[in-house]
């Protein structure tokens, strides 16, 4: 009798460290919600900066685009063309003069202090024709702050050689993202 007890309580025992560290150790809901990185996190100003891809530049200004932005556009029913894809693209202007004339234009709309320093424009193009069109644009102060924004249909216009527009076209139809 001696010899059962003494048995059981050694596989007791031998069960028990496993059963309470079992019990300790805590699944996490998405196992795939952790974080592992000796890099500090980035603020709001960094993520925003690799959110644009830089296309060009001019004297006018930088131009860039966001990658992700880009996708085929879609009918009223949902069927997402072959040819036409949309793209949001930014326009950081650097030239005086343009910026002195859009500072005038938007001097109403502009608070102490604040200028007139980039703008972001939805595109469409139609790679086959090799046209674009405008169909929003918004125009935002060096604070980041939206002083504009139109919506339209766009007209189409052809792509003008050694543009923005040309240089994206191109990018475009060689981006295998929906080939």
């Amino acid at each position: 009798m001696y010899r059962f007890f003494t048995v059981v309580l050694l596989s007791c025992s031998l069960l028990l460290p496993a059963y309470a560290a079992e019990k300790q150790e805590e699944i996490p809901a998405d196992p795939w919600t952790f974080e592992l990185s000796v890099q500090p996190k980035k603020n709001e100003a960094e993520l925003e900066a690799e959110r644009w891809t830089t296309l060009m530049s001019s004297e006018t200004g930088n131009y860039l685009f966001e990658y992700d932005s880009i996708k085929p556009v879609e009918d009223a029913a949902g069927n997402k063309s072959k040819n036409e894809r949309q793209v949001l693209m930014r326009t950081v202007f650097k030239d005086t003069k343009v910026l002195e004339q859009l500072n005038k234009n938007y001097a109403a709309k502009l608070e102490t202090d604040e200028k007139v320093a980039y703008c972001d424009m939805l595109l469409v193009f139609d790679l086959r024709r090799q046209f674009y069109k405008t169909v929003q644009t918004q125009v935002y102060t060096n604070g980041g702050r939206l002083v504009d924004e139109r919506n339209s249909q766009g007209a189409w216009k052809r792509v003008p050689g050694q543009s923005f527009a040309d240089t994206l076209m191109k990018f475009l139809l060689n981006d295998n993202k929906y080939k």
